[in-house]
């Protein structure tokens, strides 16, 4: 957690839980107090073994509880920074500052190559079956990935819906004889920021293509949803054979076709 979302943080505290000194974004001794009394009024949400978690991750999962109050999803409360968790503070900061929800917003941009005939998102459902009820296989990964959220933990491969198996195999060897493992960790290609989740699209109010595990996301740290090509890290030109890998097999990059949320990579048209 950042100064930013620490800020948002205490702008809660004060709020719920008596914070009186500065928003400032540091995490000293009276923002401690203040979400340990925010957290012992709540302590039913909290899931077993939350009393054991650092300072730092009790703070996390503060800040998601708050999230949830306001009616923004963050994912579990885990005391975890993950994407999900990164995007509802940001949520939550605008929600604070101008007393509403921020506004849905996603663009429409064709793609072509199909070679799988993947289905475009109004047929999802016949395509795939029923949100969060999919049948899952996990890919072998043929590079270490890390848990972009909890890089002290190593992902071995990649659970996914049965239809996409093949293919995702398919462009994930492509992947690894092109770069190799050393390149693929200098790019920030190990940072795995999950496939299946069972959540509605971000600023959207419909499912997501991760309910249907059709979707993965790649180093979100670096490739925020909202971030452009001036910022996203997987916009860079040294990525160019990495999303020619996944379009050879038809899959759609958000940031390629829509120039937002560059992480993404999804086995549904657009």
């Amino acid at each position: 957690m950042n100064r930013t979302n620490l800020r948002v943080l205490q702008r809660v505290l004060a709020q719920e839980a008596g914070y009186a000194d500065s928003i400032d974004g540091i995490h000293g001794p009276r923002t401690t107090a203040a979400v340990e009394r925010m957290l012992a009024a709540r302590a039913a949400s909290l899931p077993d073994g939350a009393d054991r978690w650092s300072a730092r991750r009790r703070a996390v999962a503060c800040l998601q509880l708050a999230c949830h109050e306001h009616e923004i999803d963050a994912g579990a409360i885990d005391g975890l920074w993950g994407p999900q968790t990164d995007f509802a503070a940001d949520a939550l900061a605008e929600r604070l500052r101008t007393g509403e929800a921020p506004v849905p917003w996603r663009e429409e941009t064709p793609a072509d190559h199909n070679p799988n005939g993947w289905p475009a998102e109004e047929g999802v459902q016949a395509a795939f079956g029923a949100p969060c009820e999919v049948s899952r296989v996990t890919v072998p990964c043929p590079w270490r990935l890390q848990l972009a959220w909890d890089m002290r933990q190593s992902v071995s491969g990649i659970s996914c819906h049965e239809r996409v198996v093949e293919s995702l195999a398919r462009v994930l060897q492509r992947v690894h004889g092109l770069y190799g493992e050393a390149r693929l960790r200098e790019l920030g290609l190990h940072r795995y920021g999950g496939c299946y989740n069972c959540r509605r699209k971000r600023r959207g109010t419909t499912w997501s293509t991760h309910a249907w595990a059709v979707a993965i996301d790649w180093d979100p740290a670096h490739n925020r949803l909202a971030w452009g090509r001036d910022r996203a890290r997987l916009a860079r030109p040294e990525y160019e054979d990495w999303w020619r890998c996944w379009e050879a097999e038809g899959w759609v990059s958000l940031g390629r076709h829509r120039n937002f949320d560059w992480m993404h990579v999804q086995a549904v048209r657009i």
